[in-house]
């Protein structure tokens, strides 16, 4: 990952983790928790889906999706 890529997934975790915090209403260690071990995470690292250059209520949804509940964005 380039450094404009790195940049770019870690602006998309921390408003992961602020999203998560603040519509399910979670203190900072777990929402981390919740980001860290999903399979969303996994791809996310992974520079070549792209998943880095997407908006985060799209990354929420797709975070939303894969645990199953709605997402209350």
């Amino acid at each position: 990952m380039n450094s404009d890529q790195q940049a770019l997934f870690e602006g998309a975790t921390k408003d992961l983790v602020d999203y998560v915090m603040r519509y399910e209403g979670v203190e900072l260690r777990p929402a981390m928790d919740v980001i860290y071990q999903s399979k969303l995470f996994k791809k996310l690292e992974d520079p070549n889906t792209g998943l880095y250059r997407e908006g985060p209520v799209y990354l929420y949804d797709m975070l939303c999706e894969e645990r199953g509940i709605a997402s209350r964005v």
